[in-house]
């Protein structure tokens, strides 16, 4: 099996501790070692073919977290453009190698059972096969509007997916959760050639795209290559391929997952840092008398107070933040 690592995303909901310069992947949120060190470390006994896709501006620090992978091992992205589009062009690549079955893991997620996230990982790629793509579906444990749902049919471990249900509202999250769908992990094993067949067939044009990306990549024409993958749209691969393909398979995920996305998921995940339930990081001391049940971050880039019933409204508090300090920048520019 090949591993590909997606360690391109900017984790806007950790504020302020993740950043363009950190992103989350980059960060110790739940141990001692990033994100993206755990999920290298988890894959290490399964694998030695490992490759991380990421921005290339974040590429020595992808080397610096993995010691052990060689330099080849990173495909840099001229430009963030989500997943979809990093995502097709390593396919390119593998199918070019000898096609080998591929598990395309985000690198800032994180399990309990690191023996059980290597059996799933084995039982996908058995299925792979007789797929267009498996993906890894976790039985929810609430209703949750950050995540995509899997609506799935058949009896045996590899379920049919009859039908993506992307981040809905909390009432279709709670139908979710009461009918039986699954969350989708966002991990996908798919057999290169298998996959890119499907991915031509519903996302013709932005395949052509890759493609002539990876065209200007091998005439080493390195300006041309920049301009086709900047003149691509940004678009994950849920929505671009996933969600419209048919073929795709389900097997569950019993390993105690969690995608991080959340300071509520680090609190459940590292413990309260007070018995009133709060998550406190900072290398100062903090006084919070009266707060419970929210989030305290202090880092460089700000310093952050959130209840934790209030973190739906996080991005748009940062993306509102990112507006204001824009043009104070530029006039000291």
């Amino acid at each position: 099996m090949r591993v590909l690592l997606l360690a391109g995303g900017g984790g806007t909901r950790l504020w302020p501790l993740s950043s363009e310069e950190r992103p989350k992947q980059f960060l110790p949120l739940v141990s001692q070692q990033s994100l993206l060190a755990e999920t290298f470390e988890r894959l290490v006994p399964l694998t030695d073919e490992i490759f991380v896709a990421t921005s290339e501006k974040h590429a020595d620090l992808v080397l610096s977290e993995l010691k052990r992978l060689p330099a080849d091992r990173v495909i840099p992205e001229p430009v963030r453009r989500n997943s979809g589009p990093a995502l097709l062009s390593a396919a390119l690549q593998f199918e070019r190698d000898g096609d080998p079955v591929t598990a395309a893991i985000p690198a800032d997620q994180t399990v309990a059972d690191d023996e059980a996230f290597r059996r799933a990982l084995v039982a996908a790629a058995k299925a792979a096969d007789s797929a267009s793509a498996v993906v890894m579906a976790v039985a929810p444990s609430r209703p949750e509007t950050e995540y995509g749902y899997l609506e799935m049919s058949g009896g045996d471990d590899a379920k049919e997916v009859a039908r993506f249900i992307e981040k809905p509202s909390p009432a279709e999250a709670e139908e979710c959760v009461r009918s039986g769908c699954f969350w989708n992990a966002g991990i996908f094993i798919f057999r290169p050639s298998r996959f890119l067949a499907e991915a031509r067939r519903v996302a013709a044009d932005l395949v052509a795209a890759v493609e002539r990306y990876r065209e200007r990549l091998r005439e080493r024409d390195d300006e041309g290559a920049r301009a086709a993958y900047a003149a691509m749209p940004s678009v994950s691969i849920d929505y671009a391929v996933m969600e419209r393909i048919a073929g795709v398979r389900a097997v569950p995920l019993r390993a105690g997952w969690s995608d991080v996305g959340t300071w509520r998921s680090v609190r459940d995940l590292r413990g309260p840092s007070d018995d009133r339930g709060n998550l406190i990081l900072s290398d100062v001391p903090v006084l919070a008398p009266g707060v419970r049940d929210s989030a305290i971050i202090v880092a460089r880039a700000g310093v952050l107070v959130l209840p934790f019933e209030r973190e739906a409204e996080l991005r748009a508090a940062v993306e509102r933040l990112g507006h204001r300090e824009e043009p104070a920048a530029k006039k000291g520019s």
